[in-house]
């Protein structure tokens, strides 16, 4: 069983992300540093995370994976 998600921070870094979306200042590494604040935020349980999916472009989401892929791979 996972921990309790840290809700108060969720709900801060998806107004964050809103804020940051609005301003024009989301790009590649706010989406990740964001995305990486969202998982610890959430205790691991990436389902919490997709809050920041329509945020990011699609490269970004294909980076992502890409880089999973190969830790995935490097750890086999």
């Amino acid at each position: 069983m996972l921990p309790e998600p840290n809700w108060d921070e969720i709900r801060a870094l998806a107004k964050r992300a809103e804020e940051l979306q609005c301003a024009g200042l989301m790009d590649r590494d706010t989406w990740r540093k964001l995305l990486a604040e969202a998982f610890e935020a959430a205790k691991g349980n990436p389902d919490l995370t997709t809050f920041l999916a329509p945020y990011a472009k699609s490269d970004w989401v294909r980076e992502l994976r890409e880089e999973e892929k190969a830790e995935l791979r490097s750890v086999a």
